[in-house]
């Protein structure tokens, strides 16, 4: 099919679909990489389905009385914006540098957790960061067996950002569900489940707010869908580091971590998986929607496409009356021969992808890029970008494009995690 073929296709889907239009791209690598054209097809999928299943009753077994709001939750650690630019790999040049900071020394170190997903939101006039962190295990690290605790959040106070406050939470899920392999993975690493809630042992690649509630990535099932204001206390103390659910005296343990978070629904969809990474976006009339993207290798049988789903204006998520569904590529100079393989992190605006991607070629000290992909554009470009960067968040009120790194300090003998911004219109 030529270019004009091509081009009258664009406006014919444009026109008669919801969002369905053909895109023609190819990447641009900053500075060295070289200009290749590529194909790609943006269009509607009516095979995707999405059913909710509604958890409340779960969460309503809860003491009400015990729930807190972001900003009524007592933080612990403190976070430092000293040389967080100054990470392994950390390649942002200096005139696009705007924010950031790293984790306390023990979460700079840790090999039993890796950060993933981000996002943020406002809470009673502070404002908040909120960073997914996935156990470890020892098929990853040897001699770690951390994948038993599942997933923990790091609530992060960025109000001033000389006085950086955060903790960790962890997420939790009905009992009953640990019996689908669905929704559980059971842990080789043995420990003590209690009653009513149990982990949520997942990889949480990315996370997304709306509206009151988080959405995390869960990669074969779909979204798990979580209330930021029904944190809930939890009893710490000696001998239940390895212990979760509620005693017979009714305590609430959750491996000895002070606050859980249950997970009040989720999204069971299907025909657009692996959900790796997820971002609230802006479809081509402006809507809010959000973005999965997927994360594939370069041996995969199938393309890595970017869907986008409905959400109304109280956070409900919708496959109707369409998915936009996009293939952002890559470009042939990189060996992947066109696809955005290794796809990390994603964020949609109206006509534009941005993603991260890792495993590519190193380039001035880091093997993973930023790739912008816009529809109808002849070709895509490539930014520099940190080393280990994983998912993204827009913050829609200071125009900051939010970013994460995830290895210990043991894997390069030297730290690479930060959280960091960069001005959004520096890459558009």
């Amino acid at each position: 099919m030529n270019y004009l073929n091509r081009f009258l296709l664009f406006s014919i889907f444009i026109f008669f679909s919801c969002s369905s239009n053909d895109d023609i791209s190819n990447d641009k690598n900053e500075q060295s990489e070289d200009l290749e054209l590529l194909d790609g097809i943006k269009s509607s999928n009516s095979n995707i389905s999405l059913t909710y299943v509604d958890e409340s009753s779960f969460v309503a077994s809860f003491n009400s009385t015990n729930f807190k709001a972001p900003h009524e939750v007592s933080l612990n650690r403190t976070a430092t914006t000293t040389g967080y630019n100054q990470v392994y790999g950390f390649n942002i040049p200096v005139t696009n540098q705007v924010v950031g900071f790293k984790w306390n020394t023990g979460d700079q170190e840790t090999e039993e957790w890796r950060p993933q997903g981000i996002t943020g939101f406002s809470s009673n006039g502070k404002d908040f960061l909120l960073v997914t962190w996935y156990g470890i295990s020892d098929s990853q690290i040897m001699g770690i067996n951390n994948e038993h605790k599942g997933v923990r959040v790091a609530l992060v106070d960025i109000s001033d950002m000389t006085n950086i406050k955060y903790r960790h939470i962890i997420l939790v899920q009905n009992k009953t569900n640990i019996t689908d392999s669905n929704l559980f993975s059971t842990p080789s690493t043995n420990y003590t489940q209690l009653d009513d809630f149990a982990p949520i042992t997942i990889h949480a690649g990315g996370v997304s707010y709306f509206d009151g509630k988080i959405y995390v990535a869960s990669t074969g099932l779909g979204i798990r869908v979580f209330d930021i204001n029904q944190f809930i206390p939890a009893t710490t103390g000696s001998g239940i580091s390895d212990t979760i659910g509620a005693n017979s005296s009714g305590d609430i343990i959750a491996f000895n971590y002070a606050y859980i978070l249950p997970q009040i629904g989720y999204y069971s969809i299907t025909n657009a998986d692996p959900y790796s990474c997820i971002a609230l976006g802006k479809d081509i009339n402006s809507n809010n929607r959000l973005y999965t993207g997927q994360y594939l290798t370069s041996g995969s049988s199938q393309d890595p496409v970017i869907s986008g789903f409905n959400i109304n204006p109280t956070g409900t998520v919708s496959a109707l009356p369409c998915v936009e569904e996009i293939e952002p590529k890559d470009n042939l100079s990189s060996g992947n021969s066109g696809p955005v393989y290794n796809m990390q992190g994603v964020f949609r605006n109206v006509d534009t992808s941005i993603m991260t991607a890792t495993g590519k070629s190193e380039f001035h000290g880091s093997t993973a890029r930023l790739i912008k992909y816009t529809d109808g554009d002849v070709s895509g470009t490539r930014f520099r970008w940190p080393h280990g960067a994983e998912d993204l968040y827009f913050d829609q009120n200071t125009e900051y494009l939010w970013n994460l790194t995830e290895y210990e300090k043991s894997k390069y003998n030297e730290e690479n995690r930060c959280v960091f911004a960069v001005r959004y219109s520096d890459y558009d």
